[in-house]
């Protein structure tokens, strides 16, 4: 083979190769698996508990575990998405609690709302759920970037005292379903700045901003989305005068006030 045959293969493999890497980025992200999406509760949550004598109760999200960050609604997506297309979702976690006690059978009493479909993989000593639930819809994703959504919620309320924590409920219910829905919210292939790193829920390269129209609003969830400041808590309270010298129970900071902290992200991870 002369010098100039060879110069001649050379060249076409070096734009062989260049044409590949053109195309490669031109072409869209690759499909969405199978996964989950992390998720926290919004301002503007609430119930409805009319039923219960306590009209309409506001909500916040309760962080569910330490390496999940300020997670508090996790959301399963059952299929992939190849090139855009429709997927079963299934409500895998959910976890809120009443901005302020309410007074039920005459007793200050915190209201939570969960959802414990994790096989396990959240303890119900966490997460309780004393009913057997199941919520669910479906995502419609578009290679666009913009996906719909319909799903319908199905949770437990739980009545605990005041200040105690979820698996020390003295009652429980049904809460009434609910239907969330979304139209044209936005999705990335790529995780907003902070999002958590869980082994146990991978997202399968879909983060979505879902703009839910109902009585709970999400957004994605953060490992740190602002200083900690620790929740102070003491395990019971006495009444004393202030000459009293007898010693107090010491202040602990809440399990809540650390979950944050401890969460890993997912643009702090490196690939191996």
């Amino acid at each position: 083979m002369n010098d100039s045959m060879l110069e001649h293969k050379k060249s076409a493999l070096v734009f062989v190769s260049v044409f590949a890497l053109l195309l490669a980025c031109s072409l869209p992200a690759s499909a969405q698996t199978a996964g989950y999406d992390l998720l926290q509760t919004g301002s503007g949550a609430s119930i409805d508990l009319s039923s219960a004598g306590l009209g309409v109760v506001k909500l916040q999200g309760a962080p569910i575990q330490s390496s999940l960050g300020s997670t508090d609604t996790i959301m399963h997506r059952t299929k992939d998405t190849q090139g855009g297309g429709s997927t079963p979702v299934e409500v895998t976690a959910l976890f809120m609690k009443s901005v302020n006690s309410v007074n039920f059978q005459g007793q200050s009493t915190d209201i939570y709302v969960t959802i414990n479909n994790s096989g396990g993989v959240i303890s119900t000593d966490v997460l309780p759920q004393p009913d057997a639930t199941s919520s669910s819809g479906t995502v419609t994703v578009r290679d666009d970037g913009t996906f719909d959504s319909k799903i319908t919620v199905n949770a437990d309320v739980l009545f605990v005292p005041a200040g105690s924590s979820a698996s020390k409920y003295y009652a429980s219910k049904a809460a009434a379903p609910i239907s969330l829905s979304s139209t044209n919210s936005t999705w990335s292939s790529t995780p907003p700045a902070g999002y958590p790193s869980s082994p146990s829920f991978p997202p399968g390269g879909f983060f979505p901003k879902p703009v839910h129209n109902g009585p709970h609003p999400v957004v994605p969830s953060t490992c740190n989305p602002r200083p900690v400041q620790p929740v102070l808590t003491v395990d019971s309270v006495n009444s004393t005068s202030a000459s009293d010298t007898k010693a107090k129970p010491a202040a602990t900071a809440s399990p809540n006030a650390i979950a944050i902290a401890r969460c890993i992200s997912v643009d702090t991870v490196q690939p191996q």
